[in-house]
């Protein structure tokens, strides 16, 4: 890969801190027998990479270097290699959706037209003319492509002794759901022999993130880990069968509705990426393919929890009630389907409002009133208009 480096105009590279001359250097270095000498390189790297959680431009050029590393067995330390390949994918930001188009809609793509609608009602949006949702960064974009293209190199490594680097190929295939035919196979082969609980549950997220309805194989090998006795393992399973499954069972819903509901202090625990994982993965479905997850997110919504906070949920709930997106001008509460005024009642009773600005933000998306005083009274025919 040396001439790969030397290919590379680096300084035409604009890194956070200027060109990114300094980067071809600091990548060969991570190949040095010097565990220090790795150490200051990988973290010199991940400021180059990106800065303040949004990738560099270097990136993309990097990641081919970091692939190659990742596959070489007899680097001193591959992890470093995943762990800045982990960097740039969480640090892309993608405004078009990674999954194949669909004719219906799911969960996460209504809530995004509900989010562009919000925005172009701004004073703002407004003042500059209609709102048009912004295109991704051409860096962004590239380096998003970088390191997808490391996708036949993962499902390699995903094959390899070290259950931590196994750990890290199943974080990184989660993000490429375009790839799912290919990583399909390997993730069932792998999930049928695979005895480390933490990997198991790792492969089963990212049948859940990066799956679509599937038949065979992929399905047995998932179903395998459900009912497991470890509870991060069961839970990773359901997350994995709900979008494997074209109709997921109401037991399974419920479970993962349960999950979600729990209590999370530390959203950077466990706790918390397991409820954000269930998030992802149930956003990743239609409304119309699950009628009854509806119904179980207000039966738990309705017992409060001082510690508990709802919006992932209710993020969900407004797409499955509001699949046509935001009311009209004008709309009053008697003109509401039953399901839209059982999710109104609840924003009030539970007192979803206080939950902070993003739930103000959620329910306003609907083009309903979202503060406390105007929707009681919005509810109660005092006002004219949800606006």
């Amino acid at each position: 890969m040396n001439d790969y480096l030397r290919a590379v105009d680096w300084e035409s590279l604009q890194g956070p801190y200027g060109p990114a001359s300094d980067v071809p250097r600091l990548l060969q270095t991570l190949r040095s027998p010097d565990a220090v000498a790795r150490g200051e390189a990988e973290e010199q790297l991940e400021d180059h990479l990106q800065h303040q959680g949004l990738v560099a431009e270097p990136a993309a050029a990097a990641a081919p270097y970091l692939i190659d590393l990742l596959a070489d067995q007899t680097a001193p330390d591959r992890l470093a290699a995943y762990r800045l390949l982990r960097t740039i994918r969480n640090c892309v930001e993608l405004y078009e959706s990674p999954r194949p188009a669909s004719d219906v809609p799911s969960l996460s793509e209504l809530a995004s037209q509900r989010s562009d609608w919000w925005l172009s009602r701004l004073q703002k949006s407004r003042r500059h003319g209609a709102y048009r949702r912004p295109a991704t960064a051409p860096w962004h974009a590239a380096a998003y492509a970088a390191v997808r293209a490391g996708v036949p190199t993962y499902l390699e490594v995903l094959q390899d002794p070290d259950p931590d680097l196994r750990l890290g190929m199943a974080y990184l295939l989660a993000g490429f759901p375009q790839e799912w035919a290919t990583m399909s196979p390997v993730l069932a082969q792998r999930l049928s022999v695979e005895t480390d609980r933490a990997v198991a549950a790792e492969m089963c997220i990212a049948a859940g993130l990066a799956g679509q309805p599937s038949e065979g194989a992929i399905m047995d090998a998932v179903r395998r880990w459900r009912g497991n006795p470890d509870r991060l393992v069961h839970r990773a399973a359901l997350i994995g069968l709900v979008r494997l499954l074209s109709a997921p069972d109401t037991a399974l819903l419920a479970e993962l509705s349960d999950c979600l509901m729990e209590p999370v202090q530390d959203w950077g625990s466990q706790a918390g990426a397991m409820a954000n994982a269930v998030a992802s993965a149930l956003s990743g479905l239609t409304a119309n393919s699950v009628p009854q997850l509806a119904g179980l997110l207000l039966e738990r919504m309705r017992v409060p929890d001082p510690h508990r906070h709802d919006f992932l949920a209710l993020r969900l709930l407004l797409g499955l009630a509001f699949p046509d997106g935001p009311l009209p001008d004008g709309t009053a509460f008697d003109d509401l389907s039953l399901l839209q005024q059982e999710v109104v009642r609840l924003v009030l009773h539970a007192r979803l409002l206080t939950q902070g600005r993003m739930m103000l933000r959620a329910v306003g998306e609907c083009n309903l009133p979202y503060t406390e005083e105007a929707l009681a009274m919005w509810c109660a025919g005092q006002t004219p208009s949800a606006s």
